[in-house]
């Protein structure tokens, strides 16, 4: 029942990921998985930049039975286990003989990476970055409190309370903005220090708002309260993977790989913990509670961020306007070339081509398997975890394999396991003695293993893409683009449920929707879909599909398409037999 919905920006080397085709003199791509920050193209933060590409690798993302802010967190803490190439790990190697630690332990080796962190970047500034993405993971915390909170205390629908969640996602995607004006517009004297202070203070204002009983009564009202916690999440995101791209200039050699593990592990340990403890919270304090004691985590960002070292700057109105207006124009004219406006029309549609249900679950979840909020939250944290299984399965065993060859076998995987949705929703896999919570739980490991080998590659695609001097900001456009696809998806959804007559306590018709989420729209879009991939990859694919893969292909699309008619029109017969 898993479906996967999708940061930032340290120099690490190029991924190997269709190996001959890649230039022995291109060294390093730029790589992000959820909006990634732009702050590698601004002018306090970028001068560098040509010979300090970041890898963008935090993430935001996915469709999911996992609620809208946990897919970032997947996508963001998981993408970051990119960094973990051959070659980082050979400079690590290299770096430890130099110092002669050769023949240590594990545990020797662990303590003097970590005193060598210290004495480069200081132990307050490793703080801070531990703190910030600690918190980020932990917002799966109140995410699940999210979902109760518009299903029980709202009395919403699951295609309303879908609809209204999907606007969390709208200040994700729009993140290049918050770079371009961090680097260019200090507050009060700061680019960073001042945007963190102040994010920080409305996200743990809104967070508390919604832990006051009866304030907070409307639809409209919470769905406001949630994107502004949202913006505040997405410019803190900003401002420290911008702090993290300045810092890791220290240490030229191993800065950006060391700053990109503290970064991962940390949003990793905080995502994992904040998933487990959602469901137990949730049960045993409410919704309230949970809100209430998720608005520690930005107050200790705010407490963090008072002691960042920052030297003060002024600029001149006249300085920041041109600032901002020079990236701006080099962002418009990379977006004119053919091979990027195509890869992000190949974003758009590989997310918002199927429509989503992941509200729509977590209510079947409730209100027909008697799911409890422990093993949802259970559920989450083991998605989280096996996203970044797909990650390092990916770089261990398809990243030579050709782009277009990984996107069938994922397509076709996914298609196999929204089978599986099928037979749970049919509740035929208890005439097979299989009970629900085992079978939700293989579900989610392997939709969310599947997922991410299906999203690595548009990453790295569009990491190759990316011109250099504007890395960061065109990387986090296309993972904008990536985000807003998936909320359209997420509509799409709302939109299905709505017409097939899917309500609270109604879910005859789930089914239905489930094999029209992955068939038919993939099936419908493949011609134009090809057309793309055609285009954008005919210098970077191996040898075409086998025949026999694409006669396979072909002949179980038939025989689907061939039952949902015969099916459909059973069923319309029937309602005309009940109604005469």
């Amino acid at each position: 029942m898993a479906e996967s919905v999708l940061s930032p920006r340290k120099r690490l080397p190029r991924l190997n990921v269709d190996g001959p085709s890649l230039q022995d003199d291109e060294r390093y791509v730029t790589l992000s998985v959820a909006p990634s920050s732009p702050s590698t193209a601004s002018t306090s933060s970028t001068a560098d930049v040509s010979s300090l590409t970041v890898v963008n690798a935090k993430a935001k993302t996915k469709a999911q039975s996992p609620p809208y802010e946990q897919s970032h967190l997947h996508e963001r803490a998981t993408s970051r286990l990119v960094a973990k190439t051959d070659e980082a790990s050979d400079e690590r190697i290299s770096d430890a003989s130099d110092e002669g630690v050769d023949g240590l332990t594990r545990l020797q080796q662990l303590r003097n990476w970590l005193r060598r962190l210290r004495q480069t970047f200081g132990t307050s500034f490793l703080l801070l970055v531990s703190t910030v993405y600690a918190v980020q993971g932990f917002t799966s915390f109140s995410a699940l409190a999210v979902n109760y909170f518009f299903k029980d205390n709202l009395q919403l629908q699951p295609a309303e309370s879908q609809s209204l969640l999907t606007f969390m996602m709208v200040p994700w995607g729009i993140k290049p903005l918050y770079g371009i004006i961090s680097d260019s517009l200090p507050l009060f004297g700061y680019h960073r220090k001042s945007y963190m202070m102040l994010c920080s203070t409305v996200g743990a204002i809104a967070t508390l708002t919604l832990a006051v009983p009866d304030l907070i009564t409307t639809p409209v009202g919470a769905v406001l309260v949630l994107m502004l916690n949202s913006l505040s999440t997405a410019v803190i995101d900003v401002v420290i993977d911008a702090r993290v791209v300045e810092m890791s200039r220290l240490d030229p050699k191993c800065g950006a790989n060391d700053l990109q593990s503290v970064s991962w592990i940390s949003m990793a340990v905080g995502g994992v913990l904040g998933s487990f403890l959602s469901g137990p919270a949730t049960h045993n304090l409410g919704v309230r509670g949970v809100f209430c004691f998720a608005a520690i985590g930005p107050l200790t960002i705010l407490i963090f961020s008072t002691l960042m070292h920052e030297a003060k700057t002024t600029v001149s109105k006249r300085h920041w306007k041109t600032s901002a207006k020079r990236q701006l124009r080099q962002l418009k004219g990379a977006i004119g070339t053919p091979v990027i406006w195509m890869c992000a029309l190949w974003v758009f549609l590989s997310g918002a081509i199927s429509p989503g249900y992941s509200q729509v679950f977590f209510y079947f979840s409730t209100d027909v398997l008697q799911f409890t909020p422990e093993f949802l939250g259970t559920v989450s944290a083991f998605g989280f975890i096996f996203l970044m299984v797909g990650t390092m399965l990916y770089n261990a065993c398809f990243k030579d394999m050709s782009f277009r060859r990984i996107f069938f076998i994922a397509q076709l995987s996914l298609a196999v396991v929204s089978l599986l949705d099928v037979v749970l929703v049919t509740r035929n896999n208890l005439d097979v003695g299989i009970p629900d919570k085992a079978f939700v739980l293989g579900d989610a490991v392997i939709a969310d293993v599947i997922s991410r080998l299906k999203t690595m590659p548009v990453m790295v695609l569009c990491a190759k893409l990316c011109p250099k001097g504007i890395e960061g900001t065109l990387f986090a456009l296309l993972m904008s683009i990536s985000n807003f696809s998936r909320s359209v998806s997420e509509f799409w959804g709302a939109l299905v449920c709505t017409w097939l007559g899917i309500a609270k306590d109604e879910y005859d018709m789930l089914w239905l929707a489930i094999i029209l989420r992955r068939w038919f729209p993939s099936s419908s879009s493949s011609s134009s879909q090809r057309r793309i991939l055609r285009k954008l990859w005919t210098n970077w694919t191996s040898a075409p599909l086998p025949m026999v893969m694409q006669v396979k292909m072909k002949r179980v699309m038939t025989i689907t398409l061939v039952r949902f008619v015969k099916t459909t029109q059973s069923m319309t017969a029937r309602q005309l037999k009940r109604k005469s």
